[in-house]
């Protein structure tokens, strides 16, 4: 019945687009969506038949994005209880490189790395959009991977058909990018991802997740490398590398804390794994936020806070009240779903995963973008 729905209202939308373009297009693709990212590219508000467009977000397209977000749960959910696909520890070890490279590359765009069209790729939501797109491409290597008596072999088909792929797309927009990565690198770094596959004790779905996340991810780190150490494209000279090893001190103290204070007081709920790694990424975010916007250590930086709860919290108690209170938020959600929704989500094992799952990227994605803005200057 609701697919149905869906493909009405699609078809309704195309119509629509058609016969009314000024008001399907113009007032609502072009301002809430498309507009907003033209802006982001362009660096200054923009105008489309007397509709203005100012990058970021806006109630509309948070409310849209944020129900295509709750779709996405829907959808993954039901891909995932057909293909047997646990949301665990491992899963979410193999995830990582996915969720760090999006983030990666967003900075990058930000540093003014790419340039028209090509900088349209790696603009929010688009950049989350392609990072799904190669996530997916991962599962799906996964799952064929763990099916297949020629996992190594399979492997490294797959690196080699990514490699030839990468080539072709260097030389095609190789002048749209101010530091391209040679293809000879990217050869390295798979070669690199290669390795740790088969150091892999088990070659298994998050084992081929993990391998084919760094092929994506190590030109992306080794892009901020060259920045840090002096090779830089864009108009920032400021680097602030003491922020990573900072942030990740007070982040994985306080997981350790948790972990400790769960242990001894004999609770399992904060002693998990998954649980602790929840706490870990938005801790990053937390006193990442903290560092850029409150600024104690004087850093060359000047970042505002968007959100009027998080600049309430960053203006109280020193602007410790704003980690202090992401660690209070995140330890009361997973005590409600570990203990309050217990029954409800017990036989949903795996909704309840992917719940989790997406609450560690909307802690860890924006803590380490803004970790890497601080670092590069951006």
């Amino acid at each position: 019945m609701w697919i149905a729905v869906a493909v009405a209202a699609c078809l309704a939308f195309a119509v629509g687009l058609i016969v009314a373009p000024g008001i399907f297009y113009d007032h609502f693709i072009w301002k809430y969506f498309w507009g907003p990212i033209a802006a982001d590219a362009a660096g200054h508000p923009m105008s489309y038949h007397g509709v203005a467009a100012a990058e970021g977000y806006t109630l509309v397209s948070e409310f849209v994005y944020g129900a295509l977000l709750l779709l996405l749960v829907y959808l993954m959910y039901r891909f995932f209880t057909i293909f047997d696909i646990k949301v665990d520890v491992p899963f979410f070890v193999a995830s990582i490189p996915f969720i760090i490279l999006g983030s990666t590359l967003r900075v990058l765009e930000d540093s003014g790395l790419y340039e028209k069209p090509l900088s349209y790729l790696f603009i929010s939501p688009v950049i989350y959009i392609q990072v799904g797109v190669y996530f997916f491409i991962a599962i799906m290597l996964g799952i064929y991977m763990e099916r297949s008596s020629r996992k190594v072999r399979l492997f490294l088909y797959a690196v080699l058909l990514m490699d030839a792929a990468y080539a072709i797309l260097y030389f095609i927009f190789e002048s749209k990018c101010s530091h391209p990565v040679h293809p000879l690198l990217i050869i390295l770094f798979s070669a690199i991802s290669i390795i740790v596959f088969l150091c892999m004790k088990k070659k298994d779905f998050a084992a081929s997740m993990f391998s084919i996340g760094l092929i994506f991810l190590l030109p992306a780190l080794y892009l901020v490398s060259a920045w840090i150490y002096g090779d830089r494209w864009g108009k920032f000279n400021q680097v602030n590398p003491v922020i990573i090893p900072l942030v990740l001190l007070i982040s994985t103290s306080i997981t350790i804390l948790v972990f400790v204070f769960a242990r001894m007081s004999g609770s399992r709920v904060y002693s998990s794994g998954v649980n602790l790694s929840l706490i870990f990424a938005h801790m990053i975010d937390g006193w990442t936020s903290y560092f850029a916007v409150v600024n104690p250590l004087g850093m060359d930086v000047g970042y505002g806070e968007k959100h009027p709860v998080s600049l309430f919290l960053m203006d109280h108690f020193y602007g410790l009240a704003y980690p202090l209170a992401k660690l209070a938020i995140i330890a009361v959600v997973v005590y409600a779903m570990d203990v309050y929704l217990k029954d409800e989500l017990g036989e949903k094992q795996l909704l309840a995963g992917l719940i989790k799952f997406f609450i560690l990227v909307l802690g860890l994605a924006p803590g380490v973008r803004d970790m890497l803005r601080i670092v590069m200057g951006i």
